[in-house]
């Protein structure tokens, strides 16, 4: 009986090593470059020997350690092994060599996941394996993105396998934990709310269609920007389901030494609890806004002055190149210090492909903002439902879901100013905070700090005089920086305090009293169409033939200077458009009515005369005025937001909010499908 077990033991061992040896030779090892038989005997033999020689010595301690595993487990994994094996080689498979090489694959995967089962069977008892499950396809699924998308970054089988692991392991405990957070929701919570759960499954489905969209115009948006390569998805899924595995012992190891505990104490667990729809709208945002900024933004080709007249073509060298780019526009004075340090910071882990930087920067901001917008409306109202649609439907503006992808200035000035009106809203009152704030909403664009000057008037955070303190203070500072930036970048920035520098931004600008009568009317009309419609709800853009670089190609517009035509709405887009009307009608309509007893009037004040202001602003200033859309549309979502305080928690007006947003979602997607149509055939001959 021993001998029988003795050569049982030394059959397997060698078995095993056999497969994976010969298949190893033949596949890896250049097998048939080896012309000499003795070397290709040499070449399999030996290590098989030394393979079987390392089994043979384990085989008891393994097998009494394996019939203690609890069958179910094995399997599973067993499965799963198999399943990543047969990912890994079939792609490549050429002979029926590779048939054996995907058994030994799976038997090297298994041993890989074997050390995590005894956590699996503890956990099985107190933890939901199928909640696990699900957490670890949604770990999967940032390191499959990642890879897909910074094509280029990933270089090597190495870098691909260590991200995958490291990524998934972390992914799926962390994926647990927000999935049984979802399940309880369901249960009991903010998803148990179908107005909610719809607008919470809108997200996904929304990044879905953006992407699908986008792949409709290759010569925009080509289908391996969210596609792995072929040969690195059997390393990525395998790689996935043993990080996957280790995950599981991660998590044991987590909840056994007290840490998930230790962290349930700290503020950071606290904020995201208590605001994990607001972070869960502004992540699907910052991705929707990452595939809308791959396919409008092409470091190859020069863009500038296309959608209605971004420049961005050279703000993608400002921001991202790393030898850098002459800004030398005196109204942006401070850009090389602030936004420029830190999508260099991104760039450092992007190797040479410094373009997406920007790209991620700006779709970042844009997610940020909706984190902000749901910040801002929940301080307000203390109510989730009303706090989330209105973050969805900041982010599926018009403004933002445009300039929240097209590297330009326009989404930081916006951010800059949402963060400057949420520390308002505060009553933050600290000088070295809000002059922090201000010194960056100034700047980015110099004439935002005057939106800054009058949210602290109306909300009486300062006294008079202080309040001309604090524009002194940000004055000054700004100026001292903006000398040390053309220390720092000599030649590359103009001077916002010296009149032949901003004498350039006279090309934009012609006071209004110049103009007859009939050019003062429409003006009136442009300025309030833009403000009030063209930002929230997108227009059907005009399109017109330009020559750039000699080259014919599509320009949008939303108003002529030159015909006077304005674009307006089509078919369906004026269902979005009428109940924008009657939101912001009612709005107006609580807003007098609440004007004496609402506790919001004097922030809903200021964010009123910041649209007054930017009003009379662009009635001199600015040709292509949906440009500047980022810096009043959040002043009217959030006065919405405010003025109908009294209507939250009332279901009809849930279903009304939720309604709205989606159709704001498909308009607005439209919208910039249409920009893609009209660019994709310069981008195909270029």
């Amino acid at each position: 009986m021993k001998l029988l077990q003795f050569l049982f033991r030394v059959g397997i061992s060698l078995f095993i090593a056999f497969i994976a040896s010969f298949s190893s030779a033949v596949i890896f090892f250049n097998y048939s470059g080896y012309e000499n038989l003795s070397d290709r005997i040499f070449l399999v033999t030996v290590p098989t020997l030394a393979i079987g020689f390392l089994l043979f010595d384990a085989f008891p301690r393994l097998w009494a350690w394996l019939t203690q595993r609890q069958i179910t487990v094995l399997i599973i994994f067993g499965i799963l092994a198999a399943f990543a094996a047969v990912e890994f080689i079939l792609p490549h498979a050429i002979s029926r060599v590779y048939y054996l090489g995907m058994g030994a694959v799976a038997v090297v995967l298994f041993g890989f996941m074997l050390p995590t089962v005894p956590a699996v069977e503890r956990l099985r008892s107190t933890h939901s394996m199928w909640h696990y499950f699900l957490g670890f396809l949604l770990g999967l699924f940032p390191a499959y993105a990642s890879i897909s998308f910074l094509a280029g970054v990933f270089t090597d089988r190495f870098g691909v396998i260590t991200f995958t692991l490291a990524s998934t392991l972390a992914g799926s405990v962390i994926g647990y934990y927000l999935v049984r957070r979802a399940s309880q929701s369901l249960c009991d919570g903010f998803l148990r709310n179908p107005v909610n759960l719809i607008l919470t499954l809108s997200l996904p489905i929304f990044l879905v269609g953006m992407t699908y969209g986008a792949m409709q115009y290759p010569a925009m948006f080509s289908r391996s920007f969210v596609q792995m390569p072929v040969e690195w998805f059997g390393m990525y899924f395998a790689s996935g389901a043993v990080g996957g595995a280790w995950g599981l012992l991660a998590l044991e190891q987590i909840e056994a030494r007290g840490y998930d505990r230790w962290f349930e104490q700290t503020k950071l667990f606290s904020f995201i609890k208590d605001n994990l729809p607001g972070i869960y709208a502004g992540s699907l945002f910052f991705f929707i806004n990452l595939i809308v900024a791959r396919a409008l933004n092409h470091p190859t080709y020069s863009i500038n002055s296309l959608i209605f007249e971004a420049d961005a073509g050279p703000w993608m060298s400002i921001l991202g190149y790393p030898e850098g780019h002459d800004v030398n526009r005196a109204v942006h004075p401070l850009v090389l210090i602030t936004l420029r340090p830190l999508t260099s910071f991104v760039r450092l882990f992007l190797a040479d492909k410094w373009f997406f930087a920007p790209m991620i920067v700006v779709a970042a901001m844009n997610g940020l903002s909706v984190l902000l917008g749901w910040l801002f409306v929940k301080r307000a109202t203390q109510k989730d439902s009303y706090a989330f649609a209105f973050a969805l439907m900041l982010g599926s503006t018009a403004a933002h879901l445009l300039f929240g992808s097209l590297t330009e200035t326009y989404v930081f000035g916006m951010i800059s100013l949402i963060l400057f009106v949420f520390l308002v809203q505060a009553d933050e009152k600290r000088f070295s905070v809000i002059v922090p704030a201000g010194l960056l909403v100034f700047g980015v664009t110099v004439t935002n700090i005057a939106q800054s000057m009058i949210l602290l008037f109306f909300k009486k955070t300062f006294s008079f005089w202080r309040l001309v303190y604090y524009g002194v203070i940000v004055l000054t500072i700004s100026v001292a920086l903006t000398a040390l930036v053309s220390v720092l970048y000599p030649g590359n920035q103009t001077f916002f305090f010296v009149p032949a520098d901003l004498a350039f931004e006279g090309r934009f600008s012609k006071p209004i009293y110049e103009g007859p009568m009939e050019r003062i009317v429409e003006r009136v009309g442009v300025v309030g169409r833009t403000i009030f419609l063209y930002g929230v709800v997108a227009p059907t853009p005009m399109e017109s033939i330009a020559r750039k670089n000699t080259a014919p190609i599509t320009e949008f517009e939303t108003f002529n200077y030159r015909s006077h035509e304005m674009a307006w709405y089509n078919g369906a887009a004026y269902v979005p458009l009428a109940l924008w009307l009657v939101l912001l009608a009612g709005a107006f309509f609580y807003f007098f009515k609440n004007l004496r007893s609402s506790s919001h009037t004097p922030l809903m004040l200021g964010l009123l005369a910041c649209i007054a202001f930017n009003y009379l602003l662009h009635m001199n200033y600015g040709t292509e005025l949906f440009l500047y859309s980022t810096f009043w549309t959040y002043l009217l979502i959030f006065f919405v937001a405010l003025a109908l305080v009294d209507l939250t928690g009332r279901r009809w007006f849930e279903i009304v909010l939720a309604a709205f947003t989606l159709m704001l979602m498909i308009n607005n997607g439209w919208f910039i499908l249409v920009i893609l149509r009209g660019l994709d055939p310069y981008l195909s001959a270029a």
